[in-house]
């Protein structure tokens, strides 16, 4: 695989935490955020609605009430088995 050398900017604690890790997995820094850069580019590769539903959710999850009562409007209408 062809490599192209990049310099970027970052923030003196993201390099801190890079560094920390770097030295825990005994990888390449180059490595660890060519990692972590392509793994965000697939992140961007899920469509716009999955994503947004996904983050609507997260700053506000399904509530077990709020489940409990569609399930129990679904089952309403089922035919009993008697």
């Amino acid at each position: 695989m062809k490599v192209e050398k990049v310099t970027v900017s970052v923030p003196a604690g993201t390099l801190a935490a890079l560094q920390r890790v770097q030295r825990r997995l005994g990888k390449t820094r180059s490595a660890l955020v060519s990692e972590a850069l392509a793994e965000w580019l697939r992140s961007q590769a899920v469509p716009d609605a999955d994503r947004r539903y996904a983050e609507a959710y997260l700053r506000q999850p399904e509530r077990a009430v709020d489940s409990e009562a569609t399930a129990a409007g679904a089952v309403a209408e089922w035919d009993r088995w008697e």
